[in-house]
């Protein structure tokens, strides 16, 4: 029995790296979310989520780039979209 409360004890402690926090969502994380805001929003007819979701949007904005517009297009949209092929054209050529 003494040796299991002595295993207790040795774990009772985490190692200081494990304590770091996870890092901050990306950009492109915090599109999806929106969009997932906007989906819920307009699947349950409520304004309020909807404009949560151009409240996160405007704050986004200053740290879009061309990069991430063009990755959430490619999560978003199905490639043979109508709305895809005219929207990747607006965007600089961006390599992954």
């Amino acid at each position: 029995m003494t040796e299991d409360v002595q295993m207790g004890e040795t774990q009772a402690a985490p190692p200081p790296a494990a304590a770091v926090a996870a890092p901050a969502p990306s950009t492109l994380q915090h599109l999806k979310e929106i969009a997932a805001v906007i989906e819920a929003g307009s699947l349950s007819k409520e304004v309020r989520r909807i404009s949560r979701a151009v409240r996160r949007t405007v704050a986004l904005r200053r740290r879009l780039a061309a990069r991430d517009v063009s990755a959430f297009l490619a999560f978003a949209l199905p490639a043979s979209s109508d709305a895809y092929s005219r929207l990747t054209p607006l965007l600089p050529k961006v390599k992954f």
